[in-house]
């Protein structure tokens, strides 16, 4: 039971003003506290921000303290504050429901119905206008505004749905419904539209009628066939159907026309020789393998026919390239065909093509699964593990291998190659424990255990190498003793390796691992753990997009504290392999020959890589000169290997064609000493001119690249003798001044050219160049 004493507590924690009309509509109830009621009001009054607020408060003025001129005022208050259409229903709502105040209720109706935009809303406003005014004129007129905010065919299937639901009025919504034609688009549209009068109103005339209509305006096989469907779907029309996709296969010219023609044949009429035939004529068209795929699997479980299946998956599996997509059309072939010969045919050439481990694995186990072939199935694995280059690929084709096949000696192949590619100590353990539960190889795991104790990273690793040792080798006492011993050292500066194992939990950058790494090699001196740090720092850059500055980041950690050259080569190569641009490829084969320890042998990488890349130059359809000129560049500074630089300038050369790749050779041959080769390709680069523009443009790129003034003043002399138009020889003596600043030199230039501008337009010209640019230089 609710009073003053059990309220007032709960009043504290009002915040709003609903929460204050809630308490005060409890304070009403029997026994009634009108007055403790009031006071919350205020509070809810003092609280009111929107409409929404003013009418909850109104509300219980009027109904629950019988005191309908307060609430009016508060009624009033709301209307002042409202902006929104939402807001003046609502409010028009209450007034009638509340104060029985009609006409001020219509006169908010009309207002919200101004501002609405909303399907929902005037949907609202005309349910109010019904319920509350019972003013069906009303309603019919805020309906009719209704068809302003239909946008499709929902929308008018909604609000004939709600006419007829809330208004009871079918001839209204049947008018509605009517201008929803408009949006029938298409066949598909207005199928829908049809199917909605069904829906709505049962009239089966009308329905067909649409449907009818719609004929007229066919052009396209889908089309026919969608209107057939709809004949089928909602009037159960057979000789209508039948007759639409007569006039469908009329239509159908194109592979994709067919495929709706066959799909309309079979799922319409369920005629199953006419579908293959129609698909059959779509086969030559369809280009794409996956709809080759879903045809083929079409035709053999829907239609059964395995020889035009048969044909459509041997064309999907020239189109088809995804190793997921072939092996779905392997196992296609052999469950909807059973034809295992096929199947194996298309595993073996799928064999051939396969490369990734993951794909191979794959690949062998639907072998095991569509054929139970396992001597092929170990072919493949053993081809799996040749390319396997991780341990956890190893332990994935491992468990591949151990659930599909009883195979020790393949298994203990596997392990083999695991254990060169184990990077930590845990990786050792479980090659230990898998080989002693499958091959109960003793001796491997003495050799896996002992490594893993070698490269024992934290407590929790030895502590687990203590473990094998007493689980396998209990008889061994030196061992265990040894273990025992090692245990207490590391406890001892556990604190340390703590340190640093809470600073790897919070390594989430590269540059977060490579400073813990340089503090574990400063402090510890434990490279092994050094190395499942930098593991970690690996992984995490597998994860981003590629970036080769933070890998050099990385090698050069690897190359500092492990010097594991292996490690760093592999690294380098698959840097390599991901460059999609020259200036990236240089970046990796300068760190390569510059930036890594003599033992890594960097440069042997870099020139791999720069003869790679040169091959592929020379078999490209398009190439510049710029192409082997960069190449040549870096393979001088990075390698100083000048007789190859030289011969790429070579292949340069017979490709370059005007000054501005002549200069640029020139001075890649100065930045490698051959001086007279240098000289030659300016001279070259000068023959290529024939305007002064372009003389003026050699000159100043030959001054920028530091040649010699008096190289290019004889250079560009030469030029001015070669040129033989007046207005070009002018260009020319103007040049001489933006170029080389020279006035005595432009001056001479300027009166020699004098006599060939006497008079027109030409000397006018001429008496211009020499005013405001030889002159005015003065």
């Amino acid at each position: 039971m609710a009073n003053r004493e059990t309220l007032e507590p709960r009043a504290a924690q009002c915040s709003s003003a609903e929460d204050y009309v809630a308490l005060a509509q409890e304070a009403l109830a029997d026994p009634a506290d009108p007055d403790y009621a009031r006071e919350l009001l205020t509070q809810a009054e003092m609280q009111c921000q929107f409409p929404a607020d003013y009418v909850r408060v109104a509300e219980v003025h009027a109904t629950g303290l019988g005191d309908p001129e307060y609430a009016r005022d508060l009624f009033q208050q709301a209307e002042e504050a409202c902006f929104e259409a939402k807001e003046f229903a609502l409010l028009g709502h209450s007034l009638a429901v509340t104060l029985a105040d009609h006409d001020k209720a219509r006169e908010l109706f009309t207002k919200a119905a101004e501002e609405s935009k909303e399907l929902a809303e005037f949907l609202t406003l005309a349910r109010y206008a019904k319920q509350d005014l019972n003013d069906d004129t009303l309603a019919k007129e805020l309906l009719a505004k209704v068809e302003g905010a239909c946008k499709g065919l929902d929308d008018f299937h909604k609000l004939a749905q709600t006419v007829i639901r809330e208004q009871n009025d079918p001839d209204t919504a049947r008018t509605l419904y009517k201008k929803a034609a408009r949006f029938c688009g298409d066949v598909a549209a207005t199928v829908t539209y049809a199917k909605g009068v069904l829906e709505l109103f049962e009239d089966r005339d009308w329905a067909r009628q649409i449907l009818d209509d719609a004929e007229t305006d066919c052009q396209f096989t889908k089309e026919f066939v969608e209107l057939a469907r709809g004949y089928k779907e909602l009037l159960d029309d057979a000789p209508k159907v039948t007759g639409l996709m007569e006039q469908a296969a009329e239509f159908a010219m194109t592979g994709e026309e067919n495929v709706e023609l066959a799909r309309g044949y079979w799922s319409l009429l369920q005629d199953k020789e006419a579908a293959s035939a129609a698909y059959e004529k779509a086969l030559g068209e369809i280009a794409t393998g996956s709809e080759l795929l879903g045809l083929a699997r079409t035709v053999a479980s829907e239609l059964g026919d395995t020889v035009l299946a048969k044909k459509v998956y041997e064309k999907a599996e020239g189109k088809l390239t995804n190793t997921a997509d072939l092996l779905k059309l392997a196992g296609s072939v052999c469950d909807d065909l059973r034809d295992k010969d096929l199947t194996a045919q298309i595993y073996q050439r799928l064999e051939t093509r396969l490369s990734s481990t993951a794909d191979l694995i794959s690949l062998a186990g639907e072998v095991m699964r569509t054929l139970g072939d396992q001597s092929r199935a170990v072919t493949i694995y053993r081809k799996a593990l040749d390319e396997a280059g991780d341990f956890q690929g190893y332990m994935k084709l491992l468990d591949s291998v151990q659930q599909q096949l009883s195979d020790p000696q393949l298994v203990r192949a596997i392990m083999e190659r695991a254990e060169q590619r184990a990077g930590s100590s845990t990786d050792l353990l479980e090659l230990a424990d898998r080989g002693m539960a499958s091959l109960n190889d003793r001796e491997s795991a003495i050799r896996l255990v002992g490594a893993a104790e070698e490269r024992v990273t934290s407590l929790e690793e030895l502590r687990a190498v203590a473990a094998a040792v007493q689980k396998y080798f209990a008889d061994d006492a030196a061992w265990n003793a040894r273990i025992v011993e090692k245990l207490q050292k590391r406890d001892a500066n556990q604190t340390i390796y703590e340190e640093f194992q809470k600073r790897e939990d919070g390594a989430d950058t590269l540059k977060k691992y490579l400073i813990l790494v340089d503090g574990v090699m400063a402090r510890l001196e434990d490279p092994y753990y050094a190395r499942k740090l930098l593991s970690s720092a690996a992984a995490l850059l597998q994860e981003q997009s590629f970036d080769f500055n933070r890998s050099r980041d990385l090698i050069l950690a690897i190359d500092r504290h492990l010097s594991d050259h292996a490690w760093i080569r592999r690294l380098l190569d698959q840097a390599a392999e991901q460059c999609t641009t020259f200036s990236c490829l240089h970046q990796v084969a300068h760190c390569a020959a510059r930036d890594l320890s003599a033992a890594t042998n960097g440069g042997e990488l870099a020139r791999r890589y720069y003869q790679d890349h040169e091959t592929a130059v020379d078999a490209a359809d398009t190439k510049s000169p710029y192409d082997y000129s960069k190449l040549a560049a870096v393979v001088q500074e990075d390698l100083t290997d000048t007789q190859w630089a030289a011969r790429l300038l070579d292949k340069a050369e017979s490709r370059a064609a005007d000054h501005f790749a002549f200069a640029h050779l020139g001075f890649l041959a100065m930045r490698m000493g051959d001086t007279g080769r240098a000289e030659q390709f300016y001279q070259k680069a000068a023959d290529t001119c024939d305007t002064a523009a372009a003389f003026v443009q050699l000159a100043m790129r030959l001054l920028s690249n530091q040649v010699s003034d008096e190289i290019v003043r004889q250079i560009y002399e030469a030029g001015g003798h070669r040129l033989q138009d007046p207005a070009q020889r002018l260009r020319w003596a103007e040049g001489i001044l933006d170029v080389f600043r020279d006035t005595v030199w432009a001056r001479a230039a300027y009166d020699a050219l004098a006599e060939q501008f006497t008079s027109g337009p030409e000397h006018a010209i001429y008496q211009a160049s020499r005013k405001f640019k030889l002159e005015r230089t003065l």
